[in-house]
């Protein structure tokens, strides 16, 4: 039987500096890191995250409410002015934070990192990684309903019910997102495969792995160590964890790319 991360006191040391000794080391011996990134590595740029002990969606379900029906395609397209009008987050806005920029940096500096995130902020990319595979799309992209027709966020126009329009048909213009009740691109979800198949290090950050796809892919890597970092503990079962760090995601990575920056 696996054991909980945080109960696994052979692989994880209990000191913070000896974690941080720990992952810099298993960095500098991997020849490719996989970040694959959910909600938490953005909660310091200002955006809430979703499953934590205070995420949107845990605050909606103590409240009755159901994530899935807020956020479901199916109220998209049947009701606009109701999804556009409650909808957290209409378009981009928060700015990368310290530990966006300490592992683009880490990247700079020659390290192979490719990013497979959860996250539709485009935060990774504004930070400087190259390599970025977004699982969920983008809140930078846009497009009409109707024809197609793209848009940038800054080039959107509503209509009296805070619709987003599109200029031509004037279909309802939506976030290149996968909503509740949508899949994601088969061509994306490859994508991912190859990121994570082409690691020797997986570094799991700021998410549960809630979605069966999320899952499913922390699961196919078979590559070397994986390492989770979150401020809450976590249970990854049935995937086996070999160092945990307990701490937010800009104090690990701004430790790390000290460390790895003096030896």
């Amino acid at each position: 039987m696996q054991k909980n991360p945080q109960n696994n006191s052979l692989n994880h040391p209990q000191d913070y500096k000896q974690q941080v000794n720990h992952l810099a080391h298993l960095v500098e011996q991997a020849k490719t890191v996989c970040v694959f990134t959910g909600a938490g590595a953005s909660t310091e740029s200002g955006i809430p995250d979703y499953r934590s002990r205070f995420g949107i969606w845990t605050k909606m379900e103590e409240e009755g409410k159901d994530p899935q029906y807020f956020a479901h395609y199916k109220r998209l397209v049947e009701d606009p002015a109701e999804f556009f009008g409650r909808r957290i987050g209409n378009g981009p806005g928060p700015k990368p934070n310290l530990g966006h920029y300490a592992l683009a940096q880490i990247e700079g500096a020659g390290k192979d990192i490719r990013i497979v995130t959860q996250n539709v902020d485009g935060l990774h990319q504004e930070a400087g990684h190259r390599s970025v595979v977004e699982l969920h799309g983008s809140h930078h992209r846009w497009y009409c309903m109707d024809c197609d027709r793209p848009y940038k966020f800054q080039e959107l126009r509503y209509d009296h019910q805070h619709v987003p329009r599109c200029y031509i048909c004037n279909g309802v213009v939506r976030p290149d997102v996968v909503y509740f009740g949508e899949n994601i691109d088969p061509k994306i979800v490859a994508q991912a495969e190859r990121a994570v198949a082409a690691a020797d290090l997986l570094l799991i950050v700021g998410t549960t792995l809630a979605t069966g796809r999320a899952k499913r892919l922390a699961r196919s890597f078979t590559g070397g160590p994986v390492v989770v970092i979150n401020c809450d503990e976590i249970s990854l079962r049935p995937i086996k964890v070999d160092l945990f760090i307990q701490a937010g995601f800009a104090q690990v990575m701004q430790d790390l790319k000290t460390h790895l920056d003096h030896t």
